[in-house]
């Protein structure tokens, strides 16, 4: 069994409020939670309007599904308008 993690911190290009903040990323984790399902949270920069830190979990019985269903969260979010990635981490246990 393999868990995998993705942390993507973001630039959120198009907010200028905690609320827009909070509405985009209510779309985006949503749209995320959809598609792929894996779980999401946001995890740092709370309080800061044009940052955050997601974390994204998947598991299964083979590490290439694993590996191959982050890289295409992270190919997602890339495409996403409004948005830029800065770093990203991919972990797996």
């Amino acid at each position: 069994m393999t868990i995998g993690l993705l942390q993507v911190e973001i630039l959120l290009l198009e907010t200028h409020s905690l609320k827009e903040k909070r509405s985009v990323l209510s779309r985006i984790k949503n749209l995320v939670r959809n598609k792929f399902n894996v779980s999401i949270a946001d995890l740092k920069y709370g309080d800061q309007w044009g940052r955050t830190l997601l974390g994204l979990v998947t598991i299964s019985d083979d590490g290439k599904i694993v590996h191959q269903v982050l890289k295409r969260v992270e190919d997602f979010l890339e495409q996403q308008i409004g948005i830029r990635i800065v770093d990203r981490k991919v972990e797996l246990f």
